[in-house]
Formats: C-alpha cells, sequence, structure tokens
C-alpha cells in the first residue's frame, strides 16, 4: 500500500490536532551565541565595551566608532559536534564535524579627526556575523519491555475525536493499529504486555542563524560613541528523525517492525534594530550598553511523516506532508559592559545580557497559537548570560581567553531546568599596520533531556567545538 496526502491549511491541520511549530520553535531562535571574529570567539564574546571588531555591531554597534581605518575582514571554522545519550541502560556515541563561514565584514571610515571637541568619526559597516549553529546528531537505542511508542498511537486514536493525519493516522494506514468493533476500541499487537522490542531513534539536526548587518557610528571626542545597527537575520533549520522498533526474536505475535520517519525543512527571514552607547570616561575604562529590539521573522516550514510496517500480513507504507507560513517575535535583549583597557599589556572585558525567553511569540493569519504561546509563557523565563575575555599583547603578538555562560531557559520543574550552556575559549593573533591574522578556539556543553515519547527520555552531554580562523585587511 503505497498513499500520499498534501495538506497545505493550517485551519485543516489545528482541527485534527496537529501544530508543526510549537514553543520550541520560539526558543531555537531566541537562544543566540554571537560568533563573528576569532578575536570576539577567543574571548568569550565579551566585546559590548571593546569595540573596535566587527563581531560587536551583533552586540553593541557602538563599539564601531572606536575604528580609526577601513577594514575588510572574513572568517571561518571547523565545528565539531558531539552526543553522548543514555537511553534503556545503553549508551551511544554521535561524532559529526562541518566546515562553515562565520563572519565578513567591511568597515568604513566617512570621516576622521584626531583632535578637538565634537563629532570626531563617523564609520559605516557591512557584513555578516553567525549567531547560532544548530548542527546535532543523536541516537538513541535499547530494549524497551514496558511500553512502545505505538501505545500513544492507540491512546490518541481512542481518546481524540479527529486523528493526527501525520502520527496515528499514519499507524492507521498501515495497519499498525486496528479497530475492534465489538469492543469499540482501537489496539494494536502491543496490546497485553506484549514488549521486549528493540528502539532505535536517530536524530540528525542541520542549518544556522546568520545576522547581516548595516551599521552607523559616531566617535564624540574620542569619549563617547553612539552606534545602531539594522540586523537581517537568515535562518535555516532542518531535521529529520526516525524512530524504529523490532521484534528479532518474536516475542510479540503478528508483529516484525516499524519506522516512523518525519522531516522538517525551515526557512526564515527577521529584522531588527540594536541601538548602543559606548563611553570612555577615563583612558582605562570603557562602559557600554545596548538594546536590541525583538527579530521579526517570517517562517516557511515544510514537513513530512511516513509509516512503514513489516507485519505477517504484508508490508505496508504511508506519508502525509504538509507546509505551512507563520510568524515568531524573539524577545528584547539588553546588554551591560565594561572593559578595563591595561594600556599596551591588554584587556579585561565583562558582557552582563539579559533576555526573557518567556516574552517570545507565534502568530499566524491562519492559527491562533493560544496553547503554543501559553506554553512559552509557563516552560520559559528571564534569563542571564555571562561573557567575559581576556587578552594580553607583546608587540604585534596577542594571548586570549574566554568564557560564556548562558542561563536556561527553562523554569523550575521542568527537566532541563538546571541544563545550562557553558563556553571555554582561547586564542592567538598577529597584527600589523596592515594584515591581522587571528587563530582561536572554543568549546561549548550543555546537558540536555531529549524525550521520544510520553515519558520516554535521553539523558545526553553535548558539546561543540569551533576551531576558527579571520584574516583582516586594513585601509
Amino acid at each position: 500500500m503505497n498513499k500520499k496526502i498534501l495538506i497545505i491549511s493550517m485551519l485543516l491541520l489545528g482541527a485534527l490536532g496537529l501544530s508543526a511549530q510549537n514553543e520550541q520553535d520560539a526558543l531555537r531562535y531566541s537562544f543566540i551565541q554571537t560568533g563573528g571574529t576569532t578575536r570576539s570567539i577567543s574571548m568569550g564574546g565579551a566585546f559590548g565595551a571593546v569595540g573596535g571588531d566587527f563581531s560587536s555591531l551583533s552586540i553593541n554597534p557602538a563599539g564601531l566608532g572606536i575604528y580609526r581605518k577601513g577594514e575588510m575582514a572574513f572568517s571561518g571554522s571547523l565545528i565539531s559536534d558531539k552526543t553522548t545519550a543514555r537511553y534503556l541502560n545503553e549508551t551511544t556515541h554521535e561524532l559529526g564535524y562541518s566546515l562553515k563561514g562565520n563572519h565578513f565584514g567591511f568597515v568604513v571610515p566617512l570621516s576622521l579627526r584626531e583632535r578637538g571637541s565634537g563629532i570626531s568619526g563617523v564609520n559605516l559597516a557591512f557584513g555578516y556575523n553567525k549567531l547560532a549553529d544548530f548542527g546535532q546528531n543523536m541516537t538513541m537505542r535499547g530494549v524497551n519491555r514496558t511500553n512502545s511508542l505505538v501505545d500513544e498511537f492507540v491512546y490518541s486514536a481512542n481518546h481524540n475525536n479527529n486523528w493526527d493525519p501525520f502520527s496515528d493516522g499514519l499507524a492507521w494506514e498501515t495497519y499498525l493499529i486496528d479497530y475492534d468493533s465489538l469492543a469499540g476500541v482501537y489496539y494494536s499487537d502491543f496490546d497485553g504486555g506484549n514488549y521486549g522490542q528493540t528502539q532505535r531513534r536517530s536524530v540528525d539536526i542541520g542549518g544556522d542563524l546568520g545576522e547581516y548587518t548595516l551599521s552607523l557610528s559616531t566617535n564624540l571626542s574620542h569619549r563617547l560613541y553612539i552606534g545602531a545597527t539594522l540586523g537581517i537575520q537568515r535562518a535555516k533549520y532542518n531535521e529529520t528523525w526516525e524512530h524504529t522498533e523490532a521484534d528479532p526474536t518474536n516475542i510479540i505475535y503478528f508483529f516484525d517492525d516499524f519506522t516512523f520517519r518525519n522531516t522538517l525543512a525551515v526557512y526564515g527571514t527577521g529584522y531588527n534594530l540594536k541601538l548602543g552607547i559606548l563611553a570612555r570616561p577615563l583612558d582605562f575604562l570603557r562602559i557600554g550598553a545596548a538594546l536590541h529590539t525583538p527579530t521579526f521573522f517570517t517562517f516557511n516550514d515544510d514537513f513530512t511523516a511516513s509509516m512503514e510496517t513489516n507485519l505477517e500480513s504484508g508490508n505496508y507504507q504511508y506519508e502525509a506532508e504538509g507546509e505551512f507560513d507563520y510568524k515568531i517575535t524573539t524577545p528584547f535583549r539588553a546588554i551591560g559592559s565594561i572593559a578595563l583597557i591595561l594600556s599596551q599589556y591588554g584587556l579585561v572585558s565583562l558582557d552582563y545580557e539579559y533576555v526573557d525567553y518567556a516574552s517570545a511569540r507565534l502568530s499566524s493569519s491562519d492559527y491562533d497559537f493560544f496553547n503554543e504561546n501559553d506554553a512559552v509563557s509557563t516552560r520559559y523565563k528571564a534569563a542571564s548570560n555571562i561573557r567575559v575575555g581576556v587578552e594580553g599583547h607583546l608587540a604585534n603578538y596577542f594571548v586570549r581567553g574566554g568564557f560564556g555562560f548562558y542561563g536556561s531557559p527553562y523554569v523550575s520543574g521542568e527537566a532541563n531546568a538546571n541544563n545550562n550552556m557553558t563556553i571555554w575559549s582561547a586564542g592567538l593573533g598577529y597584527r600589523d599596520e596592515r594584515v591581522s591574522i587571528d587563530l582561536g578556539y572554543a568549546l561549548a556543553k550543555w546537558d540536555q533531556v531529549y524525550f521520544l515519547y510520553g515519558s520516554n527520555q535521553s539523558d545526553m552531554e553535548n558539546s561543540k567545538g569551533r576551531l576558527s580562523m579571520t584574516v583582516g585587511f586594513r585601509f
């Protein structure tokens, strides 16, 4: 049996109890860690009060005013993703690599005056900064002796007036669940406690979030800098997960195996405005503040779900497809920064960032997202992010280090409430009057609880390494 359906109306999806978009989508595009240049990555991203670096355009655009020369630069990274998953007393490991661009940018001084009061300089910049990398691979495997994903399909079929065509509808069309007309209930071959099947869930995630920036900054007497950035964000996210259950030892009558596969491809564009101010009351002290408006995203999702079952009665397949356009508004962000400039020896910098993840919202002209937005408000909270960076230099050579702490966006009581992200980083650099070369490495770590279905969960340890290099030319 080979069938295919196409569902393009969210009204129909809502009526059937399905929403491919939920609170996790709102969080995905709100939880960001500004990348950009290798210098910034090496110093933990703490550039709100440092300035003079292209990454500051996505943090505090007033830092653009520190530039006194034009610059062209670009960055690339080798990224490694590692995940260790524990499920049903088994442990699995996944490791993947990818090459990606981090940043490119052009800074053009429109005017510069070394002495005197008033406007001492105006700088214009255009470029790109990477804000998030979604790459992750996960595999969970084990023998389940207590339940099955099929139980969820049976429960949904027996308790929902309208079937979800992307789950229990697939199970019905492939005879994974059946109907007892005498008892008036749906059932499966697992009924009666027939468990012991081998389960495997693999998840392959890719994509990233980047920001094209157009920035302008003014230098007032080399003591006060004011800047603004128009940010145009481009999001690309793709996810494929496959859930398989098999009975190689014939514990379950009539059942051999089934595979449930879901694919999602997301493309989005968003716009925001960043405003910043940077003061230099003393030669060794810089104090900065920045406000980021919400990013107003428009997204398009294409998603496909398919089921294939192998039973004693035969092989059956079914597929459902859908697409939907919707919007997400991310939270405001407020950033306070301080930096100590230690003359010819280097600098120390600190950024504090406040983000209220509970204020993100989803919307559409075809669906009210009431339940999803309620979940955003109740499951998420405001969180603090802290970034610290140090840089020392001797002549034309630089040594850097950094640390970032990104607080969990989940409220107390959620499974991931205490799963914060930490990032350690280090790097080296060389600069002369015309050329700069920077090399750095950052390692992010975070724990994660992943729910396969119902209360079945996998405990995960994740790490993402980034080896980055930036080459710049000044004019």
